[in-house]
C-alpha cells in the first residue's frame, strides 16, 4: 500500500526545508545563496530585494524560513515589515533578520514581529548555516 504523506514538516524530515530570501544587494544575496547551500536537506524557494516582491514571493512559496535583510530596495518598507505583514497568514514560518545595523531597536523590532534570530551582517552572517541545522532539528524549541 503506498500513501502520500505529502509535506509531514521540518520533524519528519521528508521534505526539504524550503527557505526565502529577502536581500536587495546582489553580492550579499550571492554570499547567501551560496551559505543556504551548505546545509543539506535546504530549497531556496525564491528571493526578492524590496517589499512588495517580498511579501507576494513568501505568500506564494510559504517557506518554512524566511532570511530577511532589514534594509531593502525600495521605501515599501523594511524587512521587518515583511516579516510582519506575513506572519498573520504564515505563523509557523520560521526568520533570521539581518542588519548591518544592528541596534538594539532593531533588535527588538525583529523580535516583535517574529524572528527568531537577529544577526549583525559584520559579526553573524557565517553562522547562517549552523542557524539553518539548528532549525532542522526535530527537538528544537519555539
Amino acid at each position: 500500500m503506498n500513501f502520500d504523506i505529502g509535506h509531514i514538516g521540518l520533524q519528519g524530515g521528508y521534505e526539504d526545508m524550503k527557505i526565502f530570501v529577502v536581500e536587495d544587494s546582489p553580492a550579499v544575496l550571492e554570499r547567501l545563496l551560496e551559505l543556504v547551500g551548505e546545509v543539506p536537506d535546504t530549497q531556496i524557494v525564491g528571493d526578492a530585494a524590496d517589499f512588495a516582491n517580498a511579501v507576494a514571493g513568501i505568500t506564494r512559496t510559504r517557506p518554512d524560513v524566511a532570511i530577511l535583510d532589514i534594509k531593502l530596495a525600495d521605501d515599501g518598507g523594511t524587512g521587518i515589515d515583511v516579516l510582519a505583514r506575513v506572519r498573520a497568514e504564515l505563523p509557523e514560518m520560521r526568520a533570521i533578520v539581518l542588519s548591518n545595523y544592528a541596534s538594539p531597536q532593531h533588535a527588538k523590532a525583529s523580535a516583535d514581529a517574529g524572528a527568531e534570530h537577529f544577526l549583525d551582517k559584520s559579526l553573524d552572517f557565517e553562522r547562517i548555516p549552523e542557524i539553518l541545522r539548528q532549525m532542522q532539528r526535530p527537538d528544537r524549541t519555539h
